[in-house]
This record gives C-alpha cells, sequence and structure tokens, in this order.
C-alpha cells in the first residue's frame, strides 16, 4: 500500500505516535497517557512550526474593516483584525501596496489612515490540515515524535534522532515552500490570490520588485 500524507490532526498525530512505538490515538480526548500529551502539545506545536517560517500556502491577505469610533490617542483609525481564519502573526499593513506603521490592540489594527484608504493586512493564519505541503506535514511529525520519544517513552537517544531529523526536514520544506514563488522579491497585490479552499487564500503573485 502507498503511504499518503496525513489530512487531519488526528491522523498526523496517528503518524508521530507509529514512529515512536506507540498505540496510535482515535481521538485527541482518548484515556492514555499518550493522548493526554498529544492533546496537551499539539496545537503548540503546530503554532511554533508555522511561526518559524513564512509559509506559502499559510499567507493570507484581507482588506480590513474600518471602526467607526477613532482611537483615543497616537493613531487616526482602528480596524478589525480578521477573525476567519483568525490571525497567527501580522506581516505588513498596507494602503496602496505600501507598508505602514501600526500597532495592535487586543482585535485591532491601529493605523493613520484617510476614510477612505483600502487598508490591506498580510498575515499568517492556521490553514486547515489538509491544505499543509506533504514536506511541512512531516517536519510536524517529526517535531511531535521528538516530544513522545522525550515525554511518554522516556528515550532521548530517540527522541535526538528525531529531533535532528526535524531540523534537516525544516530546512527541506522552506525550500521547497520558495520554490512556489519567484526568486525575486514579492510585491504583494490583493487582486492576484487563487482561492484553495473555504475561507482559505495563497497569493500568486506576478508582479515583482528589484
Amino acid at each position: 500500500m502507498t503511504p499518503t500524507t496525513p489530512s487531519t490532526d488526528i491522523e498526523v498525530a496517528q503518524k508521530a505516535m507509529v514512529l515512536v512505538g506507540l498505540e496510535p490515538l482515535t481521538s485527541f480526548t482518548d484515556q492514555t497517557d499518550e493522548a493526554l500529551v498529544m492533546n496537551t502539545i499539539y496545537e503548540d506545536i503546530l503554532q511554533d512550526c508555522l511561526g518559524q517560517n513564512n509559509w506559502n500556502f499559510a499567507l493570507g491577505q484581507k482588506t480590513l474593516s474600518r471602526l467607526t469610533d477613532a482611537p483615543v490617542d497616537r493613531w487616526d483609525a482602528a480596524y478589525a483584525l480578521p477573525t476567519n481564519p483568525a490571525v497567527m502573526q501580522v506581516q505588513t499593513v498596507t494602503i496602496n501596496d505600501v507598508p505602514q506603521k501600526y500597532d495592535i490592540y487586543e482585535k485591532y489594527v491601529y493605523i493613520n489612515a484617510q476614510v477612505d484608504d483600502v487598508v490591506v493586512l498580510n498575515y499568517i493564519f492556521r490553514p486547515e490540515t489538509q491544505y499543509f505541503p506533504p514536506t511541512f506535514t512531516l517536519w510536524l511529525i517529526y517535531r511531535l515524535t521528538s516530544v513522545l520519544a522525550l515525554s511518554v517513552t522516556r528515550k532521548a537517544d530517540v527522541a535526538d534522532s528525531f529531533t535532528k531529523l526535524a531540523e534537516q526536514q525544516f530546512r527541506r520544506a522552506k525550500a521547497r515552500d520558495s520554490q512556489q514563488v519567484t526568486t525575486q522579491a514579492v510585491r504583494l497585490s490583493r487582486y492576484h490570490r487563487a482561492r484553495l479552499g473555504a475561507g482559505i487564500y495563497q497569493v500568486i503573485e506576478g508582479t515583482t520588485t528589484s
């Protein structure tokens, strides 16, 4: 049987558990020590992985909605951050493709902008697992396996081996991800997007700057 790339969080967790010699869970709420550990660490490790690189598959772009009330101090206007998908990390806030200075307080972006300005947010979000590239998924699996080996099976040598594999796979995942865009600097435009799924967008940009 040809191995398949996991397409759900449970399948990713199961792959990691099998690699370290554990019985795969059926649910994150299974009443086992390994399921408890996996339920505790899974999303934290995934978000850490997403935050370590500007992954093209996790980049989003949206026009922001301006709040009616102006900020009390410092900034001209406040804009609501997207909630679906939620923003993990802000990359840039632009007006007419020009990056702007901004602050983030609670769930709002504070910026100096006129009422008729179109304010665009470029950000990292948490995609659905089925949209992870195989190279990224394998890196995540190795990261999870390393933690399981140390915290559940108490095998430091196995944990160290998977940590090294994870480091190598991270480099492969970054290299593969970088091949999806031009090698020149990319200037993002809200008009160049391809819809990959419900609420998920990836920038497909042909305009570059030297």
